[in-house]
């Protein structure tokens, strides 16, 4: 009987998907994101999204590996914190989660 529940268990636990780690050099670069804007994560801890009409920037701090930060401090008298969820990566491509919408983040090319 213990063997079955140990077997069980493990199965159970080998079945479940773990959050992906990812590293920070990937996050560096520019961002195409699903509703045409762009995010621009540089490799000093600083960032800036240009969507539409609007530009914010600030910090982000990767935390536990797929736990992305956006400490939003532009245009602001006191900093924001949002907290972006990196569910999986295929081929270098996060699949995100941010409050209750999910997004598709493309890397683009060039600085």
């Amino acid at each position: 009987m213990r063997a079955i529940v140990l077997a069980l268990s493990l199965l159970a636990s080998s079945s479940s998907t773990s959050p992906p780690v990812v590293s920070p050099q990937l996050l560096v670069g520019k961002w195409r994101i699903e509703n045409d804007g762009l995010y621009f994560f540089r490799a000093n801890g600083t960032w800036e999204c240009r969507a539409a009409d609007i530009i914010d920037g600030g910090r982000w701090k990767l935390r536990d590996g797929h736990t992305l930060e956006l400490i939003i401090e532009y245009f602001r008298s006191k900093p924001t914190h949002e907290i972006i969820v990196i569910d999986r990566v295929v081929h270098e491509t996060p699949y995100v989660r941010r409050k209750y919408q999910r997004e598709v983040w493309l890397k683009q090319p060039g600085p």
